[in-house]
């Protein structure tokens, strides 16, 4: 992932106009493979330079967009074979195409293939949560973009980014705990962090100057079928602090920790890399959205930390470890996480929600 192209520089290598990629990403043919956290500036990889142009050839061929995002879920030549059939009275431009995308997705480097995937850990029933508290601040912002969400059975915090940033996690929150409410159960959570998706995905595009808007999510939920479980898409955090020991529950959705995870950059590197803030996944950056989720296994005296970015890249995990055991009920250490964060200075909005075991 670390051969990013921006729209414009996408644009000109795969011969489609900018206005025309976002058309096909509304579409969900041709999703961006990142986006930047800060500014919501979408990016594409190279090897989706071939998808781009096999679109671009079906569309040539007049296929309509709904048929052309079927095939290439299943990329099956004999589909072309039906639409040149169709269309053998028609004009020999438009056969043309169909015969150049089959050689498209028979080349050698082969049809892209999707590189997406869901981390499902298995689920493990446990102790509930019986105490919370949550904080928020501006920080180093001009306006404060993260959500927070508490109520008796979710929690949860949203980072929001680009233009409109601050609506996006608001509406993302509204959804998810209006969705959830009715159907406490794994698959309504799912559904839930779905719905809250397509809001974020539709109010951006209904709204061309807040377009470039999305959200991180992370949530933690005492459901009916399974008990405690996490679901997380973007950089936000959880942690927990289990006997002394802090462990982080979560992987983060970007450029930079696939390439340190992958061991093609080490963790030093990392912190001055040019993507360090482009995310990988998001809400509303495409009509659906890849979750990561899993149950959580807790131990009465466990505490868990849900977190935005701009508390874990402030304070270190000595000073989070020892907020967390510092013997504080929850509101008390979740209102000292955040202001310790302030008071050194954070760049970013800082949340922080303290479940208690």
């Amino acid at each position: 992932m670390d051969g990013l192209l921006s729209i414009g520089e996408f644009s000109e290598r795969c011969g489609l106009s900018p206005k025309m990629l976002r058309s096909y990403g509304t579409a969900g043919l041709l999703r961006p493979a990142a986006v930047d956290q800060y500014s919501g500036y979408r990016y594409y990889a190279a090897d989706q330079l071939r998808q781009a142009e096999l679109i671009a050839l079906l569309r040539q061929a007049e296929i309509a967009v709904s048929d052309i995002a079927a095939f290439l879920n299943h990329p099956d030549p004999g589909v072309l074979d039906r639409w040149q059939h169709d269309l053998a009275s028609e004009s020999v431009a438009r056969r043309s195409a169909l015969t150049r995308a089959r050689a498209a997705i028979t080349a050698d480097h082969g049809f892209p293939t999707d590189q997406r995937h869901n981390s499902r850990r298995g689920f493990e029933m446990g102790v509930n949560i019986v105490g919370s508290g949550s904080a928020t601040d501006i920080g180093g912002r001009d306006i404060n973009q993260d959500g927070v969400l508490v109520t008796d059975n979710l929690f949860a915090v949203a980072d929001g980014f680009g233009q409109g940033g601050e609506m996006a996690s608001q509406v993302a929150l509204q959804t998810l705990s209006a969705v959830f409410s009715a159907d406490r159960s794994i698959a309504g959570l799912l559904a839930a962090c779905q719905d809250a998706n397509r809001d974020v995905w539709q109010r951006a595009n209904a709204q061309n100057d807040i377009a470039t808007m999305g959200t991180t999510l992370t949530a933690v939920a005492n459901t009916v079928d399974i008990g405690v479980v996490v679901v997380h898409v973007g950089d936000s955090r959880l942690y927990r602090v289990r006997q002394g020991r802090l462990s982080q529950l979560t992987l983060d959705h970007t450029v930079v920790d696939d390439l340190v995870r992958a061991g093609e950059l080490n963790e030093r590197d990392a912190e001055s890399h040019p993507h360090r803030q482009v995310l990988l996944r998001a809400l509303g950056v495409a009509p659906v959205v890849d979750l990561d989720y899993g149950g959580i296994s807790l131990q009465p005296g466990d505490r868990l930390l849900l977190c935005t970015d701009g508390l874990f890249r402030t304070l270190s995990v000595d000073d989070i470890k020892a907020a967390l055991l510092s013997g504080a009920e929850a509101q008390r250490a979740a209102d000292d996480l955040v202001s310790s964060a302030v008071c050194r200075s954070a760049e970013d909005n800082v949340t922080a929600v303290i479940l208690s075991a």
